[in-house]
């Protein structure tokens, strides 16, 4: 499911919130009346009242600038008698007041003021499922990034260069889609926190509300097969056309004659002609890469002109991690 039919998913589930919130309110209203002698009556006086004042601002015929003067004070005036009619009753002053899951957007799912925009109710349920979408947990992200589990060791500190590829990927993040450089590569062995990485933007860019595809590139490869066999590119659309692709693990998946190198090359240059931002992460060395993919594919990607590369080197921490996740402290 894309961003948009989320969207309209959602829309949908707040208004059955809002009819449920409606059929709370108006149990709430029928138990406080059988509670409370003449306060229907009043409840409908007020109604009523209300009503005069909107025929009266609508209607220019019977329009009358001293009854809408009166307007509020009368209004208010029922609130009071209303509320301490409650009170009296032993029932709180407030509970006949609207019944909202977000008050602030009172279940719309948007706020108006200064103009239309998500609530942060909805927002933050949107990124979720898209979070979810992509297989992302909440453990994966800048903010959980801990640099004290890598080692500072001279004279190469992974410490620092980790510090730098943090810094990079996060500002890559927070600057996207305005990138000066649209793609990143990642080139170490494994276990060097490439993936944590590319989660963390993953993460960041999907709270910013921007659409990301991330995908294994075994998975890609299950793809870009089905394409070929089926001699049809429908199957590789959703990765063509992603705004941002982030393509993890490349050279673990099999490399098959006539799909893996060329099904590849045709992704990536289509990618690069429409102008999309692609992050790629690998275990393969530089030469490994020629080797396996063919000067054609990592021409591409070793172009500094169009990518910026980001290399990982040091220790395995993945042990120092387990440590860390038992101890309950980073995750990176």
């Amino acid at each position: 499911m894309n961003r948009d039919q989320m969207i309209i998913q959602m829309n949908q589930e707040y208004a059955a919130r809002r009819e449920n919130n409606l059929l709370l309110y108006e149990d709430r209203v029928n138990a406080a009346c059988e509670t409370c002698d003449g306060l229907r009556q009043l409840i409908e006086a007020r109604r009523e009242s209300l009503m005069n004042g909107l025929r009266n601002a609508l209607y220019p015929d019977i329009r009358n600038p001293f009854n809408n003067a009166a307007l509020q004070s009368a209004f208010g005036g029922y609130n009071a008698r209303i509320a301490a009619k409650l009170v009296a009753c032993g029932l709180p002053a407030d509970t006949l007041d609207p019944v909202y899951t977000c008050p602030q957007c009172k279940d719309e799912g948007y706020t108006y003021e200064p103009s239309r925009r998500m609530c942060g109710c909805f927002e933050r349920e949107l990124n979720r499922r898209m979070l979810a979408e992509l297989g992302l947990t909440q453990s994966q992200t800048f903010e959980r990034f801990e640099e004290g589990i890598f080692s500072d060791a001279q004279p190469i500190s992974q410490r620092a260069l980790m510090r730098r590829n943090r810094d990079i990927c996060e500002q890559y993040a927070d600057q996207y889609p305005l990138n000066a450089l649209r793609n990143l590569l990642f080139v170490g062995q494994s276990g060097l926190g490439k993936t944590f990485l590319m989660q963390a933007i993953a993460h960041r860019v999907t709270e910013r509300g921007y659409a990301v595809m991330y995908v294994s590139a075994y998975k890609l490869l299950l793809a870009m097969r089905k394409a070929y066999f089926d001699n049809s590119n429908e199957g590789l659309d959703t990765y063509l056309d992603a705004p941002l692709l982030m393509i993890d693990d490349l050279g673990t998946e099999p490399l098959m004659e006539n799909i893996t190198v060329t099904q590849f090359f045709n992704l990536l240059n289509e990618r690069q002609n429409a102008g999309a931002f692609t992050v790629v992460s690998s275990n393969l060395t530089m030469t490994e890469l020629k080797k396996r993919y063919t000067e054609r594919i990592t021409s591409r990607l070793l172009d500094e002109s169009r990518w910026k590369i980001l290399r990982f080197a040091g220790d395995d921490v993945r042990e120092k991690l387990g440590k860390a996740k038992r101890d309950g402290g980073a995750t990176a």
